[in-house]
């Protein structure tokens, strides 16, 4: 994950803004993980939670760091469908990165 552009925008019109992770949100990261962050899937789950924690605002409205999965997941169904898509798009490059994320949204 390189380059992050400061904002997107999505076919709805919403925007989203982002911010690369530091080494200090990934340890947050890891720990609201808990067991999902330790288990066969941590690799694919971090992933897919470190693509999702760079939203640090949607429409203009601050995102905190989540801090406990149930968050992380607040804030995945906040940014929908539409954002997971285009946020997918930045960080998953190859299509085998591409699919551990959407097998990990489907779990």
């Amino acid at each position: 994950m390189t380059d992050l552009p400061e904002k997107i925008e999505i076919a709805s019109g919403r925007t989203l803004s982002l911010r690369e992770l530091d080494p200090g949100d990934m340890l947050d990261l890891i720990e609201a993980g808990g067991s999902a962050a330790s288990g066969a899937a941590a690799s694919t789950w971090l992933s897919y939670a470190q693509m999702i924690c760079s939203v640090r605002a949607v429409d203009g409205v601050p995102v905190q760091m989540p801090a406990t999965k149930d968050d992380i997941r607040d804030l995945a169904r906040r940014i929908g469908n539409e954002g997971i898509m285009v946020l997918q798009s930045l960080f998953f490059t190859s299509d085998s990165q591409e699919e551990q994320g959407l097998d990990t949204a489907k779990n």
